[in-house]
């Protein structure tokens, strides 16, 4: 018995899934964040503190903090292999189906599977539209930036924000 391993991985298990977390930036969360901030008393720092860097870094130790306080944060599993025309609506119908699928009620089932087959034409349909829109409209930044989108290319930046030798040159 001859054992093979082919030499390539599959996409999907070549990177594990990137978890991004986003704020969700409404009008009432950015009124809340203007009212935590609007009510501090700012002269508390200046007098705990004892030089500017100290200053500094207390106060936006404590405007990250009425952020996090005020706004409120979605959190996004992104797979390697997701497609850009698959949305969150498409993903509930997915799911709807699956849920039937295990129930066992074949009615609910062919619905469920007409619905998300239809569903997935239209989001395939619009995104096909939107990218004819972009090549006749010669936006070539979207343009590239699709191009890019396709392979999952993600050009390297000239510094890393950790770099703590660029911010030692700067301080």
């Amino acid at each position: 018995m001859v054992h093979l391993i082919p030499a390539y991985r599959q996409k999907l298990k070549l990177c594990k899934p990137v978890v991004r977390t986003s704020k969700k930036w409404t009008s009432e969360a950015v009124e809340d964040l203007q009212a935590c901030l609007d009510s501090t008393d700012w002269d508390v720092f200046r007098t705990a503190t004892n030089s500017l860097h100290e200053y500094t870094e207390a106060v936006t130790s404590y405007i990250s903090f009425c952020e996090d306080c005020c706004v409120p944060s979605c959190t996004r599993v992104s797979y390697n292999n997701d497609k850009p025309w698959f949305t969150a609506k498409l993903r509930r119908l997915r799911l709807d189906k699956e849920e039937a699928f295990r129930s066992g009620d074949k009615d609910r089932l062919k619905e469920a599977k007409y619905k998300f087959s239809k569903a997935v034409k239209e989001a395939k349909r619009l995104y096909s539209e939107k990218l004819q829109h972009q090549f006749s409209a010669n936006d070539s930044a979207s343009v590239w930036k699709g191009l890019r989108q396709i392979p999952n290319y993600k050009p390297k930046a000239p510094h890393s924000f950790n770099d703590q030798r660029l911010a030692n040159e700067f301080y």
